[in-house]
């Protein structure tokens, strides 16, 4: 049994995740807000062992300004970005919290990367708040 799943757009692609996140970041770097086309991201961290992924994903890779590879995953059909794999951690995914079905799952631990907010975006002060990735 699935703790939550997720689809792209069109539902293309699906996946269901058999364990509950390690972490959920909000990210103001600028490749997440690029990346996502939004202000920032937001991304669950699992196990990539746990997650189950159904249809075709296709990926572009780019080095990360801590000097990492980035791998991002996408639906071949409706560009929506689901996942994301980093070199520097590895055997852990993060999924698109936009892509998440049950929303009650989404809840963020900390913002990331502050220094490169958008400064119009509201920010929740109960959330800690980070210059960097944590390790």
């Amino acid at each position: 049994m699935s703790i939550f799943s997720g689809k792209c757009l069109c539902g293309s692609v699906t996946y269901e995740c058999h364990v509950e996140p390690k972490a959920i970041y909000n990210c103001h770097c600028e490749d997440c807000r690029r990346a996502t086309g939004s202000v920032f991201g937001t991304n669950l961290f699992v196990p990539e062992d746990q997650v189950k992924i159904f249809g075709k994903v296709s990926t572009y890779s780019h080095q990360a300004d801590s000097g990492s590879t980035m791998v991002k995953q996408f639906c071949a059909k409706c560009g929506s970005l689901l996942f994301g794999n980093n070199s520097a951690r590895a055997n852990i995914v993060s999924i698109r919290a936009g892509t998440v079905d049950q929303l009650d799952v989404i809840k963020p631990q900390i913002n990331l990367f502050m220094e490169s907010k958008v400064p119009s975006t509201s920010i929740d002060t109960n959330l800690k708040q980070s210059a960097r990735m944590p390790s």
